[in-house]
């Protein structure tokens, strides 16, 4: 039996007619989940500049690849959860500001603190990603049959 908010969160994302997992629907998707994955490698080769830039060691720097991972690891299942509670769009979208808002922080920050609080917010982001993107197309495979 479905409540009111499932009710209503469900014709809100019927699938349309022919195909119900066009590129319109899962480009987005992909993109989102695949954010996580990504970002490690991404700042990797970026370490021994960030070490230089904040007068730090390469292994100081270390902690901004673990603190996105550590977030991740509690950020991702909370977020599935997250998903199923207020929506799966919902989450996705204040993930991507959550990424937004992490860049940005990254972009200004002078010194490695500011560095890590912007990792975590980018961790925190991205997670929602994939367990968003997962209820997304289940309840869409659902609708479409």
């Amino acid at each position: 039996m479905e409540t009111t908010a499932d009710t209503t969160s469900v014709q809100q994302e019927k699938a349309p007619p022919g195909n119900p997992f066009g590129a319109a629907f899962v480009t987005p998707l992909y993109m989102g989940a695949v954010l996580n994955p990504i970002n490690s490698s991404v700042i990797a080769p970026a370490l021994v500049a960030i070490a230089a830039a904040m007068h730090t060691s390469v292994g100081g720097t270390a902690i901004l690849i673990s603190s996105l991972y550590l977030t991740s690891a509690i950020a991702q299942p909370a977020a599935g959860r997250l998903a199923e509670e207020f929506g799966p769009r919902r989450v996705f979208f204040a993930g991507i500001f959550l990424v937004l808002a992490g860049g940005i922080l990254g972009a200004v920050a002078r010194d490695m603190p500011l560095l890590v609080a912007a990792r975590v917010l980018i961790g925190a982001g991205t997670s929602t990603g994939y367990p968003s993107a997962m209820l997304l197309i289940r309840r869409r495979a659902r609708d479409a049959g």
